[in-house]
């Protein structure tokens, strides 16, 4: 796996990227999950003790006019590493963004300290739904809005707005890459990760989401497992002091 710079990505928060003076602290970095953006784990930043640095992923968002990654994971990595630079940084992802901070770890070791996935996703698995993939001959708006309401139902797509609804469906393309990442196989091999791993997942979550979590945890040699009681998997949003420790902890192992 190769790296690459991001372009025009729509970066916000964070200390000064450029300061390398002696002692200065390690930033963290915050990465969303599929047809999210930065903006959801705003509650979750506030709590920190030192400011994150957050990004909206290419085709999503502030970053809607950057080109969707078009190759698994492998662009979307090559992001993270523009932002990381030449100071190892600690990374925290949700959902798909914990499995690009999962690659980018075993692939550039040198790159992360520590990193921490909430609810990954494990397409490559054969007990994975097919209802979490891109359906065949599906169109991306059709997709987006699939998608949409079976993570949080029927009536809240019906009160979006006009405006909000497009915007969703514009992020078509970005969304289809990220539930077809790692479906062909696993995007790294856990014994390459070097990095402490903390991995989580919450209670209430769908069974498959939890399955993958736990199955995670047995075989990554680092990993230590973090449950938050009563969360469903926008825990970054529901659980925002919860979700924060996570990030905290992650910190803390770094």
């Amino acid at each position: 796996m190769t790296s690459s710079p991001a372009s025009s990505l729509h970066v916000v928060g964070g200390d000064d990227p450029t300061d390398k003076t002696e002692g200065a602290p390690v930033r963290t970095i915050l990465v969303h999950g599929a047809m999210d953006r930065h903006n959801s784990f705003r509650r979750v930043a506030r709590r920190l003790d030192q400011a994150p640095l957050m990004y909206d992923r290419r085709g999503y968002a502030k970053s809607i006019d950057v080109e969707p990654a078009v190759r698994d994971l492998e662009r979307h990595v090559a992001d993270l590493l523009s932002i990381i630079g030449d100071r190892p940084a600690i990374v925290v992802g949700h959902s798909v963004g914990g499995l690009i901070a999962l690659t980018t770890a075993a692939h550039f070791p040198s790159s992360i300290v520590s990193v921490a996935a909430y609810e990954p996703p494990t397409g490559w698995k054969s007990w994975w739904p097919d209802d979490l993939c891109v359906l065949q001959g599906e169109r991306p708006e059709q997709t987006v809005e699939r998608f949409y309401t079976e993570m949080v139902g029927d009536p809240a797509w019906d009160r979006l707005s006009e405006s909000a609804r497009n915007g969703l469906l514009s992020e078509g393309q970005a969304l289809q890459v990220d539930l077809e990442a790692g479906r062909r196989a696993a995007p790294f091999e856990p014994s390459d990760i070097a990095a402490p791993v903390l991995l989580g997942y919450g209670t209430n979550s769908n069974k498959h989401h939890i399955r993958a979590t736990q199955e995670l945890a047995d075989e990554l040699p680092s990993a230590t497992l973090e449950v938050i009681d009563g969360a469903y998997h926008g825990a970054h949003r529901s659980h925002a002091d919860a979700f924060a420790e996570f990030v905290e902890r992650a910190i803390r192992a770094a």
